[in-house]
């Protein structure tokens, strides 16, 4: 599994981020990419689609990706921003929308470093931690403790 978090630059700048607390403890499995409106990235454009899962709320059931296929999907793209940048970074980058759409339901955010935040939304770390989970990744547990420590 690898973790792509396409990132907003203005997210770069945060201390409030969570995206670089999950590139710490997923080295190898975690890149950051910087989002571009007019240059997509082309690690992006050459994943796999039929192996690859965008984390996005969507209406749409024929996007959507089923638990079991996302869970075994070998690449995993987070965007990475707030709401109102991550809105705006999906409907600038049209390559992104024909991706399988995965959806985390059912979990609630405890973070609590930023306001206004969706009540079914999760923090970067939490979308990364939640596939960690499912997966029993031996460094799920480095992560969780390391998440609740920069949240207090």
């Amino acid at each position: 599994m690898k973790i792509w978090l396409l990132t907003h630059s203005e997210e770069l700048k945060k201390p409030s981020a969570t995206g670089p607390l999950v590139k710490q403890h997923l080295i190898e499995e975690c890149e950051v990419i910087t989002w571009s409106r007019v240059c997509p990235p082309k690690e992006i454009l050459e994943l796999p689609k039929d192996r690859t899962i965008l984390v996005y709320l969507t209406d749409d059931t024929t996007k959507r990706a089923l638990e079991d296929g996302a869970l075994s999907a070998e690449h995993i793209i987070v965007i990475d921003g707030t709401w109102q940048q991550a809105r705006k970074m999906y409907n600038q980058s049209p390559y992104l929308h024909d991706l399988k759409h995965y959806q985390i339901e059912g979990e609630t955010s405890v973070f609590s470093k930023r306001r206004n935040q969706k009540d079914a939304g999760l923090c970067t770390a939490e979308v990364a931690l939640h596939f960690l989970k499912k997966r029993q990744h031996p460094k799920t547990q480095l992560l969780q403790h390391s998440f609740h420590a920069f949240n207090q």
